[in-house]
């Protein structure tokens, strides 16, 4: 195998350098290493562009502030992560296909899903090859391998079973894959702490004609990188990018993206909410039957869709969170997330003595069951995750404040409405009555109060929305993820997905993200 060049910018001998390249990928998180990969096994000269530093830190500690126009939107903070993997350095790593669940009767000439759908169908196992796992496409029939009449049971009362694939820890932090390049193919090189700070772009919209001529990048200590190239993929992240583009639409004198395209609106995720609690004498049925089962080092879990649903309804999935708190467990959880991060875990030997005994029972069950322990009587609760309604005014804009690098820091405007509020309630009382017509094969569930006096929702980090894909005249990319009006400028970031849907967005985009490779093979 052969490996990345890493080149730390801030190293570099000389204050400004000049590089050029086939493809210039902005980001280094799950997309754009996948494309990167890709890029490489079909003999492109592919320069990256990454901002954080090769352990991954946090959005305010890189000095990538946003500012808040109402409430504080947490995937904009907790759930942002810059260096080599992105986010994937500290992410769940669940995959999950977006699938027939996301379509709607009312299908309007816009709307997307039904393309993204097949995407996924057309390329779930070129991605799992790509990923190492060796067992096909199998989300729907290892549920029901596993659960048998459960399984039946919930199809005959509308509610289909998936199962989730995680990653083994090792290969949590996608940068694993950028060490694992065939020989044959051309190693890419990595600038980090570089940070993407002006674009020069000839032409505008008015003739269609617009063409990014190169970006300038810069470190901490101000030393300079200018990166010229035939093609530009921006794949920062949904708030990123669409900062990107804004900052890109501002270039010149005039704009360079089509006047229609809502850059930065439509900011979305899904809002999660415990629903019911398990109860007590269903603790150990629900640890019997939904606790993760192991694949080799892969993990499974299951998650619930509910079918039948009006043509309105938006899109939900629920799925059981054990609250499994054992020193054993946070231990094991310490250890494997530094395996993930590429750090030192935090740990001491108290805490190793402590946990020590479940830790054995950890891997007991882990190998001798193929199943992840869950301590008798340990509490659980069901989770609703249902996609944020598209509201245009859910934004991400540009201020005329300058961050620490020169650019203009990123506004975000944001809120959960009274109508998300309301479809929480009825797709939870949706579900949860067809569920309880099965409580003598399955948990009983004891629901929750949601609204102003219960349960309040919160963000998922799965940012969707902001350089939503389509033909309709707001799109910001079109189906091949291609900026409209702009000739060498492709997104590969969940911001293409027109709402969150009923899956976690990280397995579609790198659906949409291997097509995307594919699709730049025959573009000259």
């Amino acid at each position: 195998m052969i490996r990345p060049d890493w080149i730390d910018l801030s190293a570099s001998e000389i204050h400004r350098q000049e590089v050029s390249a086939d493809v210039c990928v902005i980001g280094v998180g799950a997309a754009g290493i996948y494309l990167a990969k890709q890029f490489a096994i079909q003999g492109r000269n592919v320069v990256l562009i990454e901002a954080g530093l090769p352990k991954c830190i946090d959005s305010s500690a890189i000095g990538f502030d946003c500012l808040f126009e109402g409430a504080h939107y947490p995937g904009a903070t907790e759930g942002r992560f810059f260096g080599m993997g992105g986010s994937t350095s500290r992410w769940g790593g669940a995959l999950v296909p977006h699938s027939a669940h996301d379509l709607r009767d009312d299908v309007i000439l816009n709307d997307v899903w039904p393309y993204i759908v097949r995407t996924v169908d057309e390329y779930a196992l070129n991605v799992l090859q790509q990923l190492g796992y060796p067992h096909g496409r199998d989300f729907e029939n290892i549920a029901i391998q596993y659960l048998g009449n459960a399984a039946s049971a919930l199809r005959d009362s509308d509610i289909n079973v998936q199962s989730g694939l995680y990653l083994p820890f090792r290969i949590k932090n996608f940068v694993t894959l950028l060490d694992d390049v065939s020989r044959k193919a051309l190693a890419p090189t990595v600038f980090y702490n570089a940070v993407a700070k002006s674009w020069s772009v000839q032409g505008s919209e008015n003739r269609g004609c617009s063409r990014v001529d190169s970006v300038l990048a810069i470190s901490r200590n101000h030393k300079e990188l200018l990166v010229r190239a035939e093609k530009f993929v921006v794949a920062a992240g949904a708030i990123e990018s669409a900062r990107i583009l804004l900052e890109i639409n501002e270039s010149g004198s005039q704009p360079v993206i089509r006047s229609s395209a809502a850059i930065g609106c439509y900011l979305a995720d899904h809002l999660s909410v415990s629903v019911a609690d398990v109860a007590s004498s269903s603790l150990n049925m629900a640890a019997t039957l939904f606790a993760p089962r192991f694949v080799g080092s892969w993990m499974r879990g299951f998650r619930f869709l509910e079918s039948g649903v009006p043509r309105t309804a938006p899109r939900a999935f629920a799925h059981f969170i054990f609250e499994n708190s054992s020193s054993g467990f946070e231990l094991a959880k310490e250890l494997m997330g530094a395996i993930q991060g590429r750090c030192i875990p935090a740990i001491n030997a108290t805490s190793v003595i402590a946990g020590m005994g479940d830790l054995m029972r950890l891997a007991y069950y882990r190998f001798a069951h193929s199943k992840f322990y869950i301590a008798p009587g340990t509490q659980a609760h069901l989770q609703l995750d249902m996609e944020q309604g598209a509201i245009r005014d859910n934004r991400v804009s540009l201020t005329n404040q300058k961050d620490m690098y020169g650019r203009k820091v990123a506004c975000i405007h944001w809120k959960v409405t009274e109508e998300d509020m309301t479809n929480i309630a009825a797709t939870a009382r949706s579900f949860l009555s067809k569920w309880s017509n099965l409580s003598g094969d399955l948990p009983y569930l004891e629901p929750k109060v949601i609204g102003n006096d219960g349960t309040k929702p919160y963000d998922a980090y799965h940012p969707v929305g902001t350089c939503r894909m389509g033909e309709g005249v707001e799109s910001v990319v079109d189906l091949n993820l291609k900026v409209w009006g702009v000739r060498n400028l492709w997104v590969a970031s969940t911001g293409v997905l027109p709402s969150a849907g009923t899956a976690n967005p990280t397995f579609t985009l790198l659906c949409l993200t291997h097509k995307l490779a594919v699709h730049l093979q025959g573009v000259h």
